[in-house]
Formats: C-alpha cells, structure tokens, sequence
C-alpha cells in the first residue's frame, strides 16, 4: 500500500491499493462484528463503559473505512488510525478488568479478533521492513496480554499457539500483498516505456512524413527546370528556365542547411503519424480523422500531445476491462485541434480519482495544459470513459 510519505502511485499500484482497501474494509467490518460478539459474553469481567468504549472506536473506524474506499477518496491514513487503536487498546488491556477480576483462562480477550486485522492495516500503510516492526512486535504484546491475570493466565503452550496465529496469518497476507504490488509496478514501468517509444515514434514518424514531403517539393522543383530547360526554343523559355534554376538552387541549398529538428509540423503530418502511433499502440484501435490541413504545430506541442494521447490509450488498455474496445478521433478545425480517446470499458467516476495519480494527472492533463491546451473526463462506472485534449491555434 501507499507508504506514509505519500509517494505517488502508479497507475496498476493505485488500482491493486483500491481493490484491497475495499476488500480490506469489508473484512475488517465482519471481523469487527465477531469481535463485538465475543465481548459481550466478557462484559462481566470488564469495566463496562471501558469495554463498550473500545469496542464502539473500533467499530467507528472500520465503518469509516467502509465509506472510505468504498465512496470517498481511499484515503490510506484509515489504515494508520485502526492500527494505532488496537495497539494501545492491547497496552491498556488491563485497565479495562475489573479489579480482582480476570478473563477465564478458556475465554481469550475480545482483543484477539482485532489483532491480526490490525497487523494487516499496518502492514499496508507502511512499506517494506517497516511493516515488519509492527506485524513482528504483536505476538509479544500479545503474549504479555494474555500471560497476565486480566488475560487468564494462558499455559505456554496455548501463548506460543496464539503468538504464531497472530505473526502468520497476518504476515501472510501482507506478503501476498507486496506480491502484487510488485508486479503493478512491472507492470506499470512496461507500459511507461511502451509509452515513451509510442512518443518516439510518432514524433519520428511525423517529422519523416514532413522531411518526404519537403524532399518532394525540391525534387519536383529540380525535375521541372530540368524538363523546362530541355524544351526552352525560345528566349522566353531559356528565360523561364533559368528563373526555374534560380529557385531550384535556392531550395537545395535550404535543403542542404541539415537542421537536425523540424521546428514545426503540419497538422495532416501529424495526425497521420499519431493514428500509426495509436495502431501499433492497440492493433485494435480504431481511428478517424478529419479537418487535417497544412498549418503547422511546433515540436513542443506534438509531443504534448502525442504523449498525452499515448499515455490514455495505455490507461483505457489497463483499465477499461478485457474485451473492451477503443476509438482515437483526431478533428482540426481553423481554430482547434480536438483529440479524443473513448472506450466502452468499465468507466469510473472522475471525481474520485485520486489527485495524485500519476498517469492521469501528470501524463495527460498536466501534459496538455503545459502548451495550453484543457483536457476533459467524460466517465462515470458501466458506460466506458473519453478524454478529450483540445489545444487552440494561437492566430
């Protein structure tokens, strides 16, 4: 889970963090309910209102965990307080018996069916070794609990059992838990690079499709004087010839300047390298444009929106669902260019995407807006998602 520095997560970590944190709430509401009824049996034994008290905060912060995966923004720091809570339940443990009065040794303290939820909490709010601080010190903690008179006194033979219930069980998940998570960040680091290269090709693509059509041009010119040359007869065309030379020779020595980069590319070069792109992005995307024309965008904004483009293609094939499918529109019009990328897939709801998802926020809205173009979300769960970039012609 998210560490508590609160790194970005990338695009499958975010997704595999939401599924468990749901999962997560859900068992830790179950869990809390029998731990709720393993307490009442124990009310005799146990200062009421100190019992009551614990078991009710519990139970508060598993159902706000419910609401927070579930409906609100997934917020991590949930893990953080449930942990907190049994730990210092478990430290005052023996404030919560009555005087004199201690748990029978065959009944453990309700305590029992928080720990190892609690471990897990920890174990995904915190990464790596940290989590092994907390998950490691519970069985101790919870040996010291039960050893105690107010614990009932376990034999050590029960103590050494329940110590290695609350170290495995927990453990386990936890590292089925990193599991995953390292293989969303495979995943992810795949398809940042297959990004990237999607970006170089389309920028390399677009800028061939310019420098062929330049070639062309100065090979035409080159071609015609030649042919107005061989058939001048008259003065007049010897004229047209040599004014037909001039301006050849003036190409070709434009031509021979070598600029590594073509400072600007046509919008019909354009988007016909960003549907080839697109292809061989999703094989199975499928593209339409209209309005192309010959006016020019800089470099800078090609690869802001080539990039921009790439990268929610690459989010709609990670994220849409299998078996969904895709469509690249690319319109210009004499004031705009409209890109928009739509899928059929699973959808989400906007507004509850994470602010510090990488992909989305940095890759395509902050891509676009650094040229001066707005980007648009148009999902909501069950009806696929568009997003649409439109970036203004300054003239």
């Amino acid at each position: 889970m998210p560490n508590s520095n609160a790194q970005r997560r990338s695009l499958a970590i975010s997704r595999v963090d939401l599924l468990i944190g749901k999962a997560f709430s859900v068992v830790a509401m179950v869990s809390g309910l029998e731990m709720a009824a393993n307490a009442l049996p124990q009310a005799s034994y146990l200062n009421p209102v100190a019992m009551w008290t614990a078991v009710g905060l519990i139970l508060a912060v598993q159902l706000f965990n419910v609401w927070n995966f579930w409906f609100w923004r997934a917020a991590t720091f949930g893990y953080l307080i449930h942990a907190l809570l049994v730990l210092v339940l478990l430290l005052l443990w023996p404030l919560q018996v009555q005087p004199g009065i201690g748990v029978p040794e065959e009944s453990r303290p309700w305590l029992w069916w928080a720990t190892g939820i609690a471990s897990m909490a920890m174990g995904w709010f915190i990464e790596r070794w940290w989590a092994w601080v907390y998950v490691g010190a519970m069985p101790f903690l919870w040996v010291w609990v039960r050893a105690q008179h107010s614990g009932g006194y376990a034999a050590w033979e029960a103590l050494l059992q329940d110590a290695s219930y609350v170290l495995l069980f927990p453990s386990t998940i936890i590292a089925i838990t990193q599991v995953l998570r390292a293989a969303a960040n495979r995943v992810d680091l795949a398809s940042e690079l297959a990004t990237v290269a999607a970006v170089d090709r389309a920028q390399t693509d677009a800028r061939e499709r310019e420098r062929s059509r330049i070639d062309a041009l100065v090979h035409d010119s080159v071609l015609t004087t030649l042919l107005v040359a061989a058939n001048a007869s008259t003065e007049e065309q010897a004229h047209a010839a040599v004014e037909s030379a001039e301006t050849a020779i003036a190409k070709l020595r434009a031509a021979a300047n070598e600029e590594p980069v073509l400072e600007t590319i046509s919008v019909s070069a354009f988007f016909q390298a960003l549907a080839l792109a697109a292809t061989r992005q999703d094989a199975r995307i499928e593209t339409h444009s209209s309005g192309a024309s010959g006016r020019q965008l800089t470099s800078e904004v090609v690869a802001a929106l080539t990039d921009a483009t790439a990268q929610a293609i690459a989010n709609s094939m990670q994220h849409a669902g299998r078996g969904s499918s895709r469509l690249l529109r690319l319109k210009a019009s004499a004031r705009e260019i409209k890109i928009v990328v739509k899928d059929d897939g699973v959808g989400f709801w906007p507004s509850r995407i994470p602010k510090n998802r990488l992909g989305l926020r940095m890759s395509i809205i902050d891509r676009v807006e650094s040229v001066g173009g707005k980007v648009f979300i148009d999902s909501k769960p069950g009806h696929g998602a568009s997003i649409v970039m439109e970036w203004q012609f300054d003239d």
